[in-house]
């Protein structure tokens, strides 16, 4: 006989195995203070913090430890409890070595610091940190071709960091290094394109991985008609040889063997970095003028385009929709 509709069934051994157990509550060996005042409970963590360090940078905890606390409220050691969902441990972690330094280290930050630093920071509104941050990606991602051939390192290098930060720079409205992540995850081929080409993959959205699907092409349409058209033998006359060649078959059999070692194995991505110098030694000095300065004023065609290639807006207008 089954259950009545509505009726409430009783409890049993097996439905009580059967739901999972929420783990243990563990404190922080690193940020449980003695002095702290207030516990912030992130998943099955707690720190032992103090009101103060977070008020100072915090207009969302200064705001929240401003209000009374109710009566009945729980503590913990006298400390009041605040819950932090949706937050994870180890991006706290981090956090609190930003507000409780160690040591002085004068190593760049890694990407998994910038990450916990970036999300807490705007949804804490911790305004110093949100600024270093976002100066740090708009450092590492400029907007200007310019400061891209001349920028250095603002934070630890990874193999895979532009796909973790393409999700980032959205959670955190971050447009403007939109282009150039997903360049790097194109450009990158068999280091990133597994996770646009494999569905099962969720480390990017269905929007990101068409995004990047199609810019692939498009971008390789868009060099072979910029900073690599000098070696379209389809243009009669064609630009290599030159006009003023010195050793015409010589030149032309170089800018094949060039054309050849970018499409194989597979096309590669000569947008944006210097010229090749190996590439000198397949032309003559006419021919390696004349390609260079093709190449070079492509890069800034390519660059003015790159945003449209993955259907975003122009730079003025993604650095406009920035939220800082």
């Amino acid at each position: 006989m089954t259950d009545a509709p509505g009726a409430k069934r009783r409890r049993t051994d097996a439905d009580a195995d059967a739901e999972p157990q929420a783990p243990p509550l563990v404190r922080s060996t690193e940020y449980w203070f003695d002095d702290g005042n207030i516990i912030l409970q992130v998943e099955s963590t707690q720190f032992r913090v103090a009101k103060s360090v977070l008020s100072r940078h915090s207009s969302v905890f200064r705001d929240m430890f401003a209000l009374p606390l109710p009566a009945d409220e729980p503590t913990v050691e006298g400390c009041p409890v605040v819950v932090l969902p949706g937050d994870t441990a180890q991006d706290w972690k981090l956090f609190l070595g930003v507000l409780y330094p160690k040591t002085y280290s004068t190593k760049l930050p890694t990407i998994g610091l910038i990450t916990a630093m970036l999300r807490l920071s705007k949804k804490y509104d911790f305004p110093l940190l949100r600024e270093e941050c976002v100066r740090r990606m708009k450092q590492e991602f400029p907007t200007t071709l310019k400061k891209v051939l001349s920028k250095r390192p603002s934070f630890q290098q990874e193999g895979n960091m532009a796909l973790g930060l393409v999700s980032l720079a959205r959670e955190t409205g971050l447009h403007s290094v939109l282009p150039q992540l997903y360049y790097s995850i194109v450009s990158g081929q068999g280091l990133h394109m597994h996770a646009v080409l494999d569905s099962n993959d969720t480390t990017l959205s269905t929007p990101d991985r068409v995004a990047c699907l199609t810019g692939a092409i498009k971008l390789l349409e868009l060099q072979s008609t910029t900073t690599l058209s000098w070696l379209d033998f389809k243009v009669k006359p064609p630009h290599i040889p030159s006009e003023t060649c010195t050793r015409h078959d010589k030149c032309a059999e170089g800018a094949k063997a060039i054309f050849l070692d970018i499409a194989n194995p597979r096309p590669a991505y000569r947008m944006f970095g210097s010229w090749n110098e190996q590439w000198d030694t397949h032309l003559c000095g006419s021919c390696r003028g004349k390609a260079k300065q093709i190449y070079n004023a492509g890069r800034e065609t390519c660059w003015k385009q790159l945003p449209a290639a993955f259907g975003l807006p122009d730079w003025e207008e993604l650095k406009a929709l920035d939220f800082e």
